[in-house]
């Protein structure tokens, strides 16, 4: 689906077009073939980025062509309650600015509803407000991937396999994020250097926002990826130490109740023992019994075996 709009300083409504016109946004949400050839040949656009940006394995990048400054760059999103990055092509043409996306998964949500003042017209600004809004949806996820992570790390000897489970998913998405907002913040770098994306002097602020905030994505991640770590090392180490402690009590026992077995295996012989016509051999024998299992206790206990 290509859908064409156009919003100026003089009309500030954000209005649907037929055509592409000068100064118009050109968004393309999961484009047919035909689509990709409307894109191609009457926008001038280079199908084998078209194409990239569908690839859902593509990575961040930005290519200078004839036709325009093409970025790639991946976002967040939420598909059968997991988190997954896709790619996005922004195309900073001469005449429009052009979103190449599989599904945009409401990242354009709020331009299209006008929560966003912007104009179509001035292009490096849409994009680095679009930019800006890639930023945000990164740190709302990583904002309750954080929330996730500090509500088990206090309780460490309660963790389940569920939890660990989660952890494996959640330690894949910070990692997806990383390999995006890496290069996405050399991307930025390297575009708002005003070498290939002019922006006016007013908009420097935006500009120290987008850098400051990518940066700041990528130290939450590393951060979180780092306590994630921590949580299984130290679960590891309780879950160890537990089970170290369970078979050093149950070998305790074990040994405990030997003693008073082999006193009652030799008494059980048919042969001819001590003290076996005495009237009072078997409460000698039971005290006995009960004597050794109460040493080997306590010198169990003291050495603390128990």
């Amino acid at each position: 689906m290509i859908d064409i709009y156009k919003k100026t300083i003089r009309n500030e409504r954000l209005e649907s077009l037929d055509e592409i016109q000068k100064g118009s946004w050109v968004l393309a949400v999961d484009p047919s073939d035909e689509e990709i050839d409307f894109l191609s040949k009457k926008a001038g656009l280079e199908r084998g980025h078209i194409l990239d940006a569908l690839d859902q394995f593509e990575s961040p990048r930005f290519e200078m062509e004839p036709s325009g400054l093409y970025v790639f760059l991946r976002f967040p999103f939420v598909d059968d309650d997991e988190i997954h990055t896709i790619p996005v092509l922004f195309v900073l043409a001469d005449d429009f600015v052009a979103c190449v996306v599989r599904d945009s998964k409401k990242l354009f949500d709020d331009f299209l509803s006008e929560k966003i003042e912007f104009y179509t017209t001035q292009k490096s600004k849409l994009l680095l407000f679009i930019f800006l809004k890639i930023s945000l949806l990164y740190r709302n996820y990583l904002n309750n991937i954080n929330k996730r992570v500090r509500s088990r790390e206090s309780n460490v000897s309660r963790i389940s396999s569920a939890d660990i489970v989660d952890f494996v998913s959640l330690e894949r998405v910070l990692n997806d994020f990383i390999t995006a907002l890496v290069p996405a913040s050399n991307i930025y770098k390297s575009l708002l250097s005003k070498q290939y994306l002019k922006y006016f002097k007013e908009d420097q602020d935006l500009v120290e926002d987008l850098l400051l905030a990518n940066d700041e994505a990528v130290d939450i991640c590393k951060t979180n990826i780092k306590m994630i770590v921590n949580i299984r090392e130290a679960h590891s180490t309780v879950m160890t130490n537990n089970l170290n402690r369970a078979i050093k009590f149950l070998t305790a026992i074990t040994i405990i109740l030997t003693l008073p077995t082999m006193i009652a295996s030799v008494y059980g012989m048919n042969v001819m023992l001590p003290f076996q016509n005495h009237p009072y051999a078997f409460m000698g024998i039971m005290a006995m019994t009960v004597l050794v299992v109460v040493v080997a206790f306590w010198v169990f206990y003291k050495k603390n075996w128990l």
